[in-house]
């Protein structure tokens, strides 16, 4: 008989998310990196956590931000996270590993105004807090098999091959590119493909890449 594993709703609270950064941003960014929200998302799928804001790093921002201000976001993934989360014990050292990975992000945007991404800025302070044993960033998320399993539409790069993989269908071939070659893509599955059963995963699970063109 298959086992049912439901998410855990919300694995930790906004608190215990604000301490984690707090302690973060002491250790490896010099308390420098201003306040931001940090939110559990039920949308987020695709990966298990994202860095947005809605306007470029170099734009002024007021110092008394109103409620229609744009945001700066770092969004946690409550299905994959939650879903670790029923599964083990480790699952809040997964969540403290994503949220050092956004929060490089951050500290591209706010202190060195740049566009986040994953170059060398990103890998040497990737580097320096991986040396304190206390996190494992790495450049892509550890749980593709989540997001494998989740997915219900596809896509292929036409030039280097590379597949992507959604819950919905939120790519859309005219405007996005293959974040590696930037290439053009093409759909696979127009309908929702058959959602596979519990634990029936592919031998071979590509990683999950962002898109340099949103």
């Amino acid at each position: 008989m298959e086992t049912t594993v439901h998410p855990i709703d919300r694995p930790l609270n906004a608190s215990q998310m604000q301490t984690h950064w707090t302690d973060l941003n002491a250790r490896f960014f010099g308390s420098r990196l201003p306040p931001i929200t940090i939110e559990w998302s039920r949308r987020l799928t695709s990966s298990v956590g994202l860095f947005s804001s809605r306007m470029g790093p170099r734009v002024k921002r007021p110092s008394f931000p109103s409620a229609s201000a744009p945001r700066r976001l770092i969004r946690l993934s409550l299905p994959l996270l939650g879903r670790l989360a029923s599964q083990t014990p480790s699952a809040e050292q997964e969540i403290l590993n994503t949220l050092a990975h956004e929060m490089i992000h951050q500290w591209q945007y706010d202190i060195l105004k740049r566009r986040p991404d994953h170059g060398l800025d990103f890998l040497r302070k990737m580097t320096e807090i991986n040396r304190s044993g206390l996190v494992g960033i790495t450049l892509y998320h550890g749980l593709d098999e989540q997001v494998q399993a989740m997915a219900r539409y596809r896509w292929r790069c036409r030039q280097c091959g590379r597949d992507y993989h959604r819950v919905r269908r939120t790519i859309r071939e005219h405007r996005h590119r293959c974040g590696v070659c930037r290439g053009h893509l093409q759909a696979l599955s127009l309908e929702p493909i058959a959602p596979r059963r519990e634990g029936s995963l592919p031998a071979s699970i590509q990683p999950v890449f962002s898109f340099l063109d949103r």
